[in-house]
């Protein structure tokens, strides 16, 4: 598998405090690298819903080191499972 880069869909397996950490199991897509921590390696900057930064910040960015992301294959088109409106309803009057 290539390496990750930006544009790939990811699912983050670790963190700051291990595999205990809030953002475990979050899918998300990364945005574009950060640079070279000297611990951990490569930083890419991700995006998803609900992330928790460092300083316990909920929003839907965070950094990750290159060895928290597991790279997989991004959602299908079309696999939306949120049910949709039906076309042929009445429109009402009011």
């Amino acid at each position: 598998m290539k390496p990750i880069q930006a544009g790939d869909h990811a699912e983050i397996i670790e963190g700051a405090l291990g595999t205990k950490g809030p953002n475990v199991g979050k899918k998300v897509r990364v945005v574009n690298l950060r640079g070279e921590h000297s611990e951990h390696g490569r930083i890419w900057k991700v995006e998803g819903e609900g992330l928790v930064s460092e300083y316990g910040a909920v929003g839907t960015t965070v950094d990750c080191a290159q060895s928290w992301l597991r790279k997989i294959e991004p959602p299908e088109v079309g696999s939306n499972t949120e049910a949709t409106k039906e076309l042929d309803a009445p429109l009402t009057q009011a």
